[in-house]
């Protein structure tokens, strides 16, 4: 695949204003990879921020809602080595075969996914995208094409897990779209190193008072209780 074409599969995520749109795209991806099923999960597990899963699907309904209300996100052997790796991942024997996998495993293949290679993207602690491109007959190819396609699916995935956090992110996490001014920055990078009203007043050229004004704003648009839980929002979003 050309560079031209590579950009080309790309610009239409990066025009998405939908999550639908986003789902086309996938699709679109999928199948010019040689794979009919696919799925992106987004996991927040962010500190203080109430854990949430979000999916773009091309999976059988069935399997979906049979994931979903079983709690599949903890015991699935993928999502288990993404959120310990960001390296590209084939489903192999070895995985399916673990001892707590081997009901979830049988399940997935009754509905036709049984091969299959999973992308992890972290754009911010605490929230991890993952892209996962099956089909149900094994992968057999030979070692320079399934690079190939490992590559360009590794960086569909980052495209795709950008493409998701700016339109839908928001929605999920509203503090992450939360401006904060520059001021209120500086004030919560000090408190998260430490300092005190009183020293973070010294430090940036401002009264005690002022420096309690600016914690107490963030506080607030925070939605945290205190200023303790302000700082590990501040940092779990990226917004210092």
């Amino acid at each position: 695949m050309s560079i031209k074409r590579l950009c080309d599969a790309f610009e239409p995520i990066q025009r998405a204003n939908t999550g639908e749109e986003l789902r086309r795209e996938m699709e679109r991806f999928a199948k010019q990879m040689g794979f009919d099923r696919y799925v992106y999960a987004l996991k927040i597990t962010a500190p203080s921020l109430i854990p949430q899963e979000y999916l773009l699907s091309g999976y059988p309904e069935g399997w979906v809602s049979r994931y979903v209300s079983r709690g599949y996100f903890k015991i699935d052997p993928i999502v288990r080595q993404c959120e310990h790796s960001t390296l590209p991942v084939l489903w192999d024997e070895h995985m399916m075969t673990e001892e707590d996998a081997s009901e979830f495993w049988e399940e997935a293949h009754s509905f036709g996914l049984r091969a299959g290679l999973s992308f992890t993207v972290r754009e911010q602690p605490g929230v991890t995208g993952i892209l996962s491109l099956s089909r149900d007959q094994s992968i057999e190819l030979e070692e320079p094409e399934l690079a190939a396609i490992i590559g360009r699916a590794q960086v569909f995935a980052s495209v795709l897990h950008y493409a998701v956090a700016r339109i839908d992110l928001p929605r999920l996490i509203p503090q992450a779209s939360i401006p904060l001014t520059a001021r209120e920055r500086e004030c919560i990078k000090w408190a998260a190193d430490g300092k005190t009203a009183w020293e973070i007043g010294k430090i940036l050229g401002i009264t005690e008072r002022t420096a309690i004004f600016h914690t107490n704003n963030i506080t607030r648009k925070l939605g945290a209780v205190n200023k303790t839980q302000a700082i590990v929002r501040a940092l779990a979003l990226n917004l210092v």
